[in-house]
């Protein structure tokens, strides 16, 4: 209800006329992506009258007196633009497009096509199979706060979360299309394959801040374009060599620019490669495309085409105990490979391929108003290998009882101690002569495997739609709004890789044959095929899907006076997802096979920002939101590889967030201090590790989760010269959990009813 009489109120006021004015307006967009600069300073020099730009990029300076006088725009990154105009005596005098470049001194800016401007994912960041890993990647491109600008590159080493947020709660888009994971909620920056020349044009919109693209989260909201008349013609390469995960990158991209015949065409690709990485036994295979084609009909309606992908293949290290670096005099150490036949052999490889394709079309039938209507399929191949045995001993070498530090017995741990720091190596890594030779052993017996090595895949397949509307009403009012849906998904199973000499594997669990000898049915994975035999790529062990759909609705206006700008919106959203299992596993015999319950929320969020222009330099904004989020369902399922059952209290996440900003802009020296509280109450998170003394997989889910985020961020730039500027940045946050949650421990081993205890525990 509430709802609708905000849609009614939107649409009166933007039935609302406007009266006779004399002033100037316009749009400011950078001249080389030709995206909006939102937030730079416009005024008419002579008159001292300023305001700033919308999240279009939009101006309005009303209220002017008539005659001649400058108009002067600074945007931070830009150099400044004088332009001569003649305001009339009634009337708005229409400046159309200012297009601003960028300064020398700020590597910073969205269209310097330097690399620094790309987006930046370290090898550590991407995602692991668990999808445990909460580093944010490193975001640069045009952004007027220069805590920000300061903090995503300095900081970043560090791993930084700007306000102690996770990657989930800032939104991503390409084009107009949201493409954060459905199932975990972050945007995996690895499916842009280090395209960087590609995907260099983002507009970037951080916190709460107003953009024309979406309402966003309390973590902000980025758009990246590749359209392809936004590119500048002519073509670009570039090789390196360095020592890290890969040792050689080439790149390279053709654009034609926006020919004649309205069509413009862009193609990128890369690759990148290393036999073996900075880290001993890892290795690097990768390349990528790009294909962006767009088509200008007229002047109101443009079609644009973009397709990518880069398929991946790298082997990796594992974290490893503090002693095992020291007896090895190695800080590099990796456990994870071991000699076989000569070569190096990773036990640990990664194998990744998102091939993705957008359409858009581009609908502006005035200079007030343009609609982008996107939609997108996106398939996600990932697999991640991994050593499994049963009745055998642990292959792992950096095993605890494996190291010095476990025996108390000081010869037997001096034995131990020499074997690790010998010049023979074989005890220290993986030892895969001695893998097929248990194999073996075990065939002339007619066993199968003791030792294999497992694929374990976390697949997707999604649809996306979205359409945006931006609108100029009248000289002080615009309206932003959009439209999305997303259908999603999400495959888990594991396939055998390599038999590793043997002629097959059980696929059932034998640690529960061994625990439950009095129930057999507790170790079959699938009851619909007991006791059976797979081989190289059969699925085994688990094998489900998580199917979700979303959509969700959103509007905003926008004000600007001269002295304040205003902007308020609402949203609202439906998720529902459902687990769908193809194994019948015996225990969970009646809750594990076929479609389970579907699960639905409906969220809503509303949002307001205020503006208060001192002067042409000075201003003070603040934020507001409060809204609702539906629990992800990666956090939802207690064990998702057994079961259909969900956490109890499984409940949307309650968001309430505000900052207060000072922001002075001068042609010099700009800053910004900023205030910031936000409170999470109700929030899901499960977390999975092994469990030794269990010998088996952990699931431990938090409900009920209350958490808390303060602090104040400072940024201050100042420009000593045309091409030099210092820079600083500071941060104060303390962010905690605020309560005891719920937690719940789900062990595989264990019957179903003993799934649900359920302790109280402090974090």
């Amino acid at each position: 209800m509430k709802l609708k009489l905000f849609l009614l109120l939107t649409l009166l006021l933007s039935a609302s006329g406007g009266f006779a004015q004399t002033g100037v307006q316009g749009t400011v967009i950078d001249a080389k992506s030709g995206l909006p600069v939102a937030g730079a300073t416009v005024m008419l020099d002579n008159q001292g009258n300023t305001v700033t730009t919308g999240p279009s990029g939009d101006f309005l300076i009303n209220d002017a007196q008539p005659g001649s006088d400058v108009l002067l725009v600074i945007g931070y990154g830009y150099k400044d633009c004088e332009t001569a105009v003649e305001i009339p005596a009634k009337g708005i005098f229409n400046v159309g497009t200012i297009r601003l470049t960028v300064s020398a001194f700020n590597p910073m800016a969205q269209s310097s096509g330097d690399d620094q401007n790309d987006v930046i994912i370290s090898e550590s960041q991407l995602e692991d199979e668990e999808g445990n890993q909460q580093a944010v990647a490193t975001l640069s491109g045009a952004s007027d706060n220069p805590f920000y600008q300061s903090a995503s590159y300095n900081f970043s080493v560090m791993r930084f979360r700007i306000r102690g947020y996770n990657s989930e709660y800032t939104q991503q888009y390409i084009n107009g299309v949201y493409f954060n994971d459905a199932a975990r909620g972050r945007f995996n920056f690895s499916m842009l394959g280090g395209l960087n020349q590609a995907f260099k044009s983002k507009a970037i919109g951080l916190g709460l801040d107003t953009r024309s693209y979406a309402l966003g989260e309390v973590g902000g909201a980025n758009n990246i374009s590749t359209l392809a008349k936004n590119y500048a013609p002519g073509f670009r390469g570039s090789v390196a060599y360095t020592n890290s995960n890969y040792r050689w990158r080439g790149m390279a991209t053709y654009s034609t620019g926006l020919m004649p015949s309205g069509w413009a065409v862009t193609l990128s690709a890369i690759g990148r490669y290393a036999s073996e990485g900075v880290v001993p036994g890892s290795f690097y295979k990768s390349w990528g495309y790009f294909l962006a084609v767009q088509k200008d009909i007229n002047t109101k309606h443009s079609i644009a085409l973009t397709t990518w992908g880069a398929p991946t293949r790298r082997a990796s290290n594992s974290a490893t105990f503090e002693e095992c670096y020291r007896l090895t005099g190695n800080t590099l150490y990796n456990s994870n490979w071991g000699w076989q036949e000569g070569k190096k052999r990773n036990a640990r490889e990664v194998e990744a391929f998102d091939p993705t394709v957008i359409l858009n079309w581009l609908w502006k039938p005035n200079n007030n108003t343009s609609l982008n209507t996107g939609v997108a399929f996106h398939k996600s191949f990932y697999a991640s290998s991994a050593l499994n045995w049963y009745n055998a001993a642990d292959p792992r070498p950096d095993y605890y009882r494996y190291l010095p530090s476990y025996w108390t017995d000081p010869n037997i741990a001096a034995i131990y101690d020499e074997r690790w720091t010998g010049d023979d190596d074989t005890y220290r890594q993986l030892n895969w002569d001695s893998f097929y030779q248990v194999n073996y052993l075990n065939e002339m017996e007619g066993k199968g495997s003791s030792y294999i090595l497992e694929n374990r895949h976390s697949n997707q397949a999604s649809w996306q739609l979205n359409s945006n509307l931006n609108m100029r009403i009248n000289n002080n009012l615009s309206l932003q709004g959009g439209v999305g849906a997303n259908y999603t998904c999400s495959s888990y199973y594991k396939t055998i890789k390599d038999l590793l000499g043997g002629t097959y594997w059980s696929d059932y669990d034998q640690y529960s044959e061994r625990d439950f000898p009095d129930n057999p049915d507790m170790a079959q994975n699938d009851l619909n095929n007991p006791n059976r035999k797979v081989g190289v790529d059969d699925r085994f062990g688990y094998d489900y899907n998580i199917n979700q759909i979303s959509t969700d609705l959103w509007v905003q206006n926008s004000w600007n006076f001269a002295k304040w700008d205003i902007s308020y919106g609402v949203k609202g959203s439906f998720t529902q997802y459902q687990r769908d299992g193809f194994m019948r596993n015996g225990r969970a015999p009646e809750n594990s096979y076929g479609k389970g319950k579907s699960h639905s929320f409906f969220n809503y969020g509303a949002k307001a920002a205020v503006m208060f222009k001192i002067d042409g330099r000075n201003s003070i904004v603040a934020h507001g939101y409060y809204g609702t989020r539906a629990p992800l369902s990666y956090n939802a399922y207690v064990s998702p590889r057994i079961k259909d059952d969900v956490i109890s209290n499984l409940n949307s996440e309650i968001i309430a967030s505000g900052d207060i900003s000072y922001n002075w802009n001068f042609r010099n020296f700009k800053g910004v201090v900023t205030g910031f509280y936000t409170d999470m109450r109700k929030g899901t998170e499960r977390t999975s590790f092994y469990d030794d003394l269990a010998s088996t997989f952990m699931n431990y889910a938090l409900t009920n989760v209350h958490k808390v985020f303060k602090g104040v961020e400072v940024g201050v730039s100042y420009k000593l010269t045309p091409n030099l500027t210092v820079s600083a940045a500071a941060n104060i946050g303390r962010y905690q959990y605020k309560n005891r949650p719920i937690g719940t421990r789900a062990r595989s081993l264990l019957p179903c009813l003993q799934l649900h205890r359920a302790a109280h525990v402090v974090l």
